[in-house]
């Protein structure tokens, strides 16, 4: 007979007892971010993510090691690449994350299409979705437990992000590390309000955000979106202590007209870009007859700053626009600021790989141009 010695019957008495603990706690319920209930039978061990920001959610909690399929865009937005090709951009990044497995995951969904079928077939314990319809749609056809987490990854409140958050450590029991990570991006969000909060709105310059940038001029009519596209509430300027111009504006996502960014007369520009070593659409603003007398044309103060979207609104470049986008409207106040490690901190937290942010300024190459800048 094999002796185990003290310690080792010990090891085998805590596993036992831990996985009875954790089997015994089952079924459980929950809520998820819609206020609908969720009953789980079982621990978790098959996940699939219907968008990449679930997906992230799931890997900054630790279960990255059970995601075993997701959206096609996940392979481009995690790590943040070329789209439809996986050798331009973070690939040190796209090659370790999730153990090496982002080359082979699964694909069960485009932008446009969802493969059903494909998706039965993995035989997933809980499916993670960010909106009711595709719950439902999930629900009626492959019948797994399906969790709402949605949640803009911009949005910096209890009821917003940190609920998606919470949420996805019940159903996976990971409470702990939902805590952690919220603290971790409070943490952060603190570092930048402790300076803006002290300031008087005197001190705080007037900003329009062109979130879905520049790329086809003033206006896209494919896409329904460009420079004319804004957001009305987008927490990471307004802590980096700017003033949206377009904050009066009802609703999210709008369109507004050339005429009203003029009105507005904005002190500073900010333009989404995510196209590498492109400053194209940056020149043509700064160059355009028709906002010559706006004052951020006129002093220079147009720059670009990290895209807020893909395929969702990924929380690590958008808390990357709180920090950039205070240091660029409050210089001195943020000099020791140090953005490449802010960064760094920043997707390792939620994507468990190194150096991810340094691969990103050196892919778009402007935001390592603006660093070289600050030597």
């Amino acid at each position: 007979m094999r002796r185990y010695g003290l310690i080792g019957v010990m090891l085998i008495v805590v596993f036992v007892l831990s996985s009875f603990i954790a089997t015994a706690s089952y079924p459980k319920t929950f809520t998820d971010t819609q206020g609908r209930e969720i009953t789980l039978e079982k621990p978790v061990e098959r996940i699939i993510t219907r968008s990449p920001d679930e997906a992230r959610i799931i890997i900054a909690l630790g279960a990255g090691d059970k995601l075993i399929a997701s959206e096609q865009a996940t392979k481009y937005c995690l790590c943040p690449m070329t789209f439809g090709d996986t050798s331009e951009g973070c690939v040190n990044c796209f090659e370790t994350i999730i153990e090496g497995r982002m080359p082979d995951l699964p694909e069960i969904s485009t932008r446009y299409d969802i493969y059903f079928e494909k998706i039965a077939a993995l035989n997933p314990d809980i499916i993670f979705c960010g909106s009711l319809k595709d719950a439902e749609a999930f629900e009626d056809k492959i019948g797994c437990p399906v969790v709402v987490l949605g949640g803009r990854g911009w949005n910096f409140s209890d009821e917003g992000y940190f609920n998606s958050i919470e949420v996805a450590g019940k159903a996976l029991d990971k409470e702990e590390e939902a805590k952690e990570l919220i603290d971790f991006i409070k943490s952060k969000i603190d570092r930048v309000k402790s300076v803006t909060d002290e300031m008087d709105d005197s001190e705080k310059p007037k900003v329009y955000f062109a979130s879905r940038g520049a790329s086809a001029a003033f206006y896209d009519p494919k896409e329904g979106r460009d420079f004319t596209r804004t957001e009305p509430e987008y927490d990471p300027l307004t802590v980096a202590g700017g003033i949206n111009v377009a904050s009066d504006i009802p609703g999210s996502t709008v369109n507004v007209g050339l005429e009203q960014i003029i009105a507005w007369n904005p002190d500073y520009i900010f333009i989404a870009s995510s196209d590498p070593g492109n400053y194209t659409a940056l020149n043509f603003i700064k160059n355009s007859p028709e906002l010559q007398s706006v004052n951020a044309i006129k002093n220079g103060n147009v720059y670009y700053c990290f895209y807020p979207h893909c395929r969702g609104t990924p929380p690590d470049r958008n808390l990357l626009n709180m920090m950039y986008m205070a240091k660029i409207l409050h210089p001195d106040k943020f000099r020791d600021l140090d953005l490449e490690k802010e960064g760094n901190e920043i997707f390792r937290a939620f994507l468990g790989v190194d150096n991810v942010f340094t691969e990103y300024a050196d892919y778009l190459v402007w935001p390592r141009d603006y660093l070289n800048s600050l030597k």
